[in-house]
């Protein structure tokens, strides 16, 4: 039997990383089951959005052992199209329930819900989907996943594909890359590294939020992603010329396959407006940032069209893509078929993982 049904502290993210980890099937060293990962994603004040409300919750049996988490990402939806302009809504994370405690996951996703008017899910297994079809999440359009090859000699250091394998990768990458190559950039933009954001970002939001739906961007929430305690997060203003500002991003470099390769992540990038022209120009200069930073591999989400023709004419190619499902009683939010969703890694711990 379930005891209770409680915020996490301090003191239990020792116990949450292994429940975590061994629930995920990660290994020991997992960064995102690491106390300091979980103090910084869950309980530092840096990462709250305003409202006080606890961002992680356990569930203990009667002995007082963790058979259940669920930590909780609160933002809102934002553009001309959304019910008032803004919805609130949140993103459940690092959601898990001890397989011999059948409904524990449940009664944390009730919890969640309680927080804010809509839900979304991005990317879940197969199990998730299933439980929160029937919580009342509906599918929205798939956001698609855009990749580049920058270093193609990666491919002879990811195990399991066999040497012919990893051969034919290689060449199609060379092959990729020289045709990509070829396509430069109409527009002109430069990156300017910033060690903290401000209130430029809210400005640059409210253009985008012109043409599409997308969470909210504070210079909190990014300033937080940059604190992430692995490092290796970076955040960038996109500049023309004349000085003007375009928008921003964040790029973070992270090691896969045991640190045999590092995948750059484009975590978040807003520009002002929906032209492909400067979307090839930032996700050009991006991707060349990331090759800068030892990415061998450089990944952004493309869900709006002009976003996935700007990353396509940077030499990216589609290569899978999330699902997305919104839980949305109040209808706050146009239907599926009128709304353009702007989604990227920022949201749940896509950008470090």
């Amino acid at each position: 039997m379930t005891r209770d049904l409680r915020p996490a502290g301090p003191d239990d993210l020792e116990e949450l990383g292994r429940f975590l980890a061994a629930g995920f099937r990660a290994g020991p060293a997992a960064d995102f089951a690491a106390p300091d990962v979980l103090r910084w994603k869950f309980l530092d004040p840096a990462g709250d959005d305003g409202s006080g409300l606890p961002r992680s919750f356990l569930a203990r049996d009667g002995a007082g052992r963790i058979i259940g988490h669920v930590g909780v990402f609160r933002t809102s939806f934002e553009g001309r199209s959304v019910a008032d302009g803004t919805a609130g809504t949140l993103h459940m994370v690092d959601w898990l329930g001890s397989p011999g405690h059948p409904g524990v996951g449940a009664s944390l996703m009730r919890m969640a819900h309680q927080q804010a008017p809509t839900q979304f899910t991005l990317g879940a297994s197969e199990a998730a989907r299933a439980v929160v079809q029937r919580a009342g999440y509906e599918p929205r359009p798939a956001v698609p996943v855009y990749t580049r090859v920058l270093r193609p000699s990666h491919r002879l250091r990811v195990p399991g594909q066999g040497a012919a394998g990893r051969l034919v990768r290689l060449g199609r990458d060379l092959v990729g890359n020289l045709r990509a190559s070829r396509r430069l950039p109409s527009a002109s933009l430069e990156l300017r590294e910033v060690g903290a954001f401000g209130p430029e970002v809210e400005d640059v939001a409210a253009g985008a939020g012109a043409h599409a739906i997308l969470t909210r961007r504070t210079p909190a929430r990014l300033n937080h992603l940059l604190a992430y305690p692995r490092g290796g997060i970076t955040g960038w203003h996109l500049v023309e010329p004349s000085g003007r500002l375009r928008g921003f991003a964040v790029l973070s470099v992270v090691p896969q396959h045991g640190g045999r390769v590092r995948l750059g992540k484009i975590a978040d990038l807003v520009l002002d407006g929906p032209d492909p022209s400067a979307w090839h120009a930032a996700a050009d200069r991006l991707r060349r940032e990331l090759g800068t930073q030892g990415a061998d591999v450089a990944q952004g989400f493309a869900a709006p069209a002009w976003a996935a023709e700007g990353f396509s004419r940077a030499g990216f190619r589609r290569t899978f893509h999330l699902d997305l499902n919104v839980r949305d009683r109040r209808r706050l939010l146009p239907p599926a078929a009128e709304a353009v969703m702007h989604l990227t890694p920022l949201e749940a711990d896509y950008a470090f993982t």
